[in-house]
């Protein structure tokens, strides 16, 4: 069609499967539901909710109520829906037609999709053979061709390794770019650099609630950054992006965070039990994980992923490119990472 940008003719969107599994451990989501107390909290805040008003704009008490879940003041910080329009938000805020973006590889997909939209160009820089950066080569590589945005997740989605603080503190401070550090799975690790916001003029942080916090369905994130950049980001940031039952929802959990620590402790629980089974299976390779999920390599990756749907199980295949024969497994309950275990282990 005449109306098509031509740049984005053979773009492929990312797709989200639409088939129903018995388990679903492909998403990397929290496994736990609320318990009663809360989900009636919830029902009081819907109650109360003004559907005829348009939302709090600056999601204001959702916002304070997240700081103080951090620890931390005196950082500005924006809400969205979900940290994936955040990152859109970063991309059409900084980036003029051909401006050069790194992610590394492999890392979260949808910062080369925005990058696309904006009509920015991707270079990758590929993790070694253990999935870990050669930091002194990567600022290099960032300096030498002028890169505009450096986006990296740590814990890294899809290999659940870290950078550690030392290493992401060298890449700010050496970096002639923004830094985007996406701690979407952080809390699973334990350390972030959150404190470390208001140090440097070209540090950006994402957060989100559908991970740790397991409020995946309500779709809420955050960036947290310096007042300069908060004020040029603030200018791409749409009106009302964040609708009032996300907030109301969000504050009574954010109201209640000592839940929070909980659930998190009963994940990595299950996640110790996971990878104890995981261990005892032959022929896959198990990489060290600080999050919620695992990558194993194995020789078979596309008949052992149609062998888990045939048993209604669904992990996250990837079938080409660097991880075609790896799979990314996120830790759900007991019951069903026994049943992934009896399947796995014949």
């Amino acid at each position: 069609m005449k109306y098509i940008r031509d740049d984005l003719k053979d773009f492929t969107p990312y797709l989200v499967e639409k088939k129903k599994y018995d388990i679903r451990l492909d998403a990397n989501e929290s496994f736990l539901k609320y318990n009663n107390e809360i989900l009636q909290k919830m029902c009081t805040a819907l109650l109360k909710t003004d559907f005829n008003r348009y939302p709090d704009a600056d999601a204001s008490k959702v916002c304070n109520l997240y700081l103080d879940y951090l620890g931390i003041k005196d950082v500005s910080i924006i809400a969205g829906n979900g940290s994936d329009e955040l990152i859109q938000i970063i991309a059409n805020t900084f980036l003029n037609n051909n401006d050069k973006v790194m992610m590394l590889d492999p890392d979260f997909s949808m910062y080369g999709v925005y990058t696309k939209l904006a009509k920015g160009n991707i270079i990758k820089f590929p993790l070694d053979d253990n999935f870990n950066i050669n930091v002194d080569t990567l600022i290099n590589e960032i300096n030498k061709n002028n890169v505009k945005i450096l986006f990296l997740s740590t814990p890294n989605n899809p290999t659940g390794n870290i950078t550690k603080q030392d290493d992401l503190l060298k890449i700010i401070n050496n970096s002639n770019c923004i830094v985007v550090v996406d701690e979407a799975y952080v809390e699973f690790y334990g350390e972030s650099i959150v404190n470390e916001i208001n140090n440097y003029d070209n540090l950006i942080i994402l957060r989100t609630l559908s991970k740790a916090v397991g409020l995946a369905a309500i779709r809420l994130g955050f960036l947290l950054t310096n007042n300069e950049l908060y004020k040029q980001i603030y200018k791409a940031k749409p009106p009302f992006n964040v609708n009032s039952i996300t907030q109301n929802l969000a504050t009574v959990v954010l109201e209640n965070k000592d839940i929070i620590q909980e659930n998190i402790n009963i994940i990595l629980k299950e996640k110790e039990f996971l990878y104890s089974g995981l261990k005892k299976i032959n022929d896959i390779k198990i990489y060290k994980s600080y999050s919620n999920f695992f990558l194993i390599e194995c020789d078979n990756a596309s008949y052992i992923n149609n062998l888990l749907e045939t048993n209604g199980i669904k992990v996250r295949y990837f079938g080409k490119g660097r991880l075609k024969n790896y799979l990314r497994i996120n830790v759900g309950s007991r019951e069903e990472n026994i049943s992934l275990l009896n399947v796995l282990s014949r």
